[in-house]
């Protein structure tokens, strides 16, 4: 969409109406997973109000629309991290309050994009509250982030909160098969796992360990349904050869849970692990439905103790108790 990558057209016309319409707010949220490219919305948004052609906005044509969309337009600021910093600080909303006082360089707007509005600390949010209650009539603030709630309640009142949904199915496929033509093969699994979030497909075909992890997950699940003593320690073992990758084990074991459970159940059309599927047959037919939503509802409990940063061990043990 207007050479951005862009899984929310709909909405973005939306927004991008409201400024060729001139009934733009002055700050934004926009909120939504990082699998959906939230922060290339931002930037579209961001073009969309900084091009000199308001009426037909972004243009792609102007010189402030060609400098937008390679980085270098000067009403653009992207504010992130010092250098050598994890958060942004109360320094650098201050230095932002004193700049959002001198007028854009060339475009109508001076539009500020925060791509990780959650690393904005809370006194940070403070001294930026104060821009928001009074902000000059040319500057706008588009703050991106996963979880508006991270945000003080202050800002997202002051704020329009956009929510950047999950999308089809059929738009995650879609992603993988023009991107990843060599990936046909577990395309099916691919696009039911990333469950609406089309670029988590990036992080699991770039990452070497995921099917092989995932395998090991499989294999050692019986182990988390069985019923003997010796369970325990065999799963212990696993875990502690893992240790590092707990949390993705989890969700594969809940993941794969689920589809036993579908299975059991005669609802084979909506497995994740569609890849897998006679080795969950094998599982379905070996354990009763209870057994399978007893484990399930540990899982989920599971997640929430390793959330909470209970020891992987002290967690496993739990479970397979």
């Amino acid at each position: 969409m207007y050479g951005y990558d862009i899984f929310h057209e709909d909405l973005m016309n939306s927004l991008i109406t409201a400024v060729r319409e001139g009934i733009s707010s002055h700050a934004y949220i926009f909120e939504g997973d990082r699998g959906l490219d939230v922060e290339s919305a931002a930037r579209l948004f961001a073009a969309a109000l900084t091009c000199a052609n308001s009426e037909i906005a972004p243009c792609g044509a102007c010189p402030s629309c060609v400098e937008a969309k390679a980085g270098t337009n000067p009403d653009i600021i992207c504010v992130t991290p010092d250098s050598d910093r994890k958060t942004i600080g109360t320094k650098n909303m201050r230095a932002l309050e004193g700049d959002a006082g001198i007028k854009p360089f060339a475009a109508k707007r001076k539009v500020y994009v925060f791509p990780d509005a959650s690393l904005v600390t809370e006194p940070a949010q403070n001294v930026l509250l104060k821009t928001l209650e009074e902000p000059p009539e040319y500057a706008a603030f588009i703050l991106v982030t996963e979880n508006a709630d991270t945000l003080l309640e202050t800002i997202r009142s002051r704020s329009v909160i956009v929510h950047f949904p999950a999308v089809s199915e059929s738009a995650v496929r879609k992603y993988i098969a023009e991107k990843y033509p060599e990936e046909n093969d577990r395309l099916d699994f691919l696009a039911k796992y990333c469950a609406g979030i089309p670029k988590r497909a990036d992080d699991i075909i770039a990452d070497e360990g995921f099917e092989p992890l995932r395998k090991s997950a499989l294999d050692n699940l019986p182990l988390l349904l069985g019923r003997r003593g010796t369970d325990v320690f065999k799963l212990q073992s696993y875990v502690d050869e893992n240790k590092d990758d707990f949390v993705r084990i989890l969700d594969f074991w809940t993941s794969f849970l689920r589809d036993v459970l579908l299975l059991q159940t005669g609802a084979d059309d909506g497995i994740i692990n569609v890849d897998k599927r006679d080795t969950l047959r094998r599982i379905c037919a070996a354990h009763d439905p209870q057994r399978v939503v007893t484990t399930l509802d540990a899982l989920t409990t599971a997640q929430k103790m390793t959330a909470r940063y209970v020891n992987p061990k002290a967690v496993t043990y739990w479970l397979a108790l």
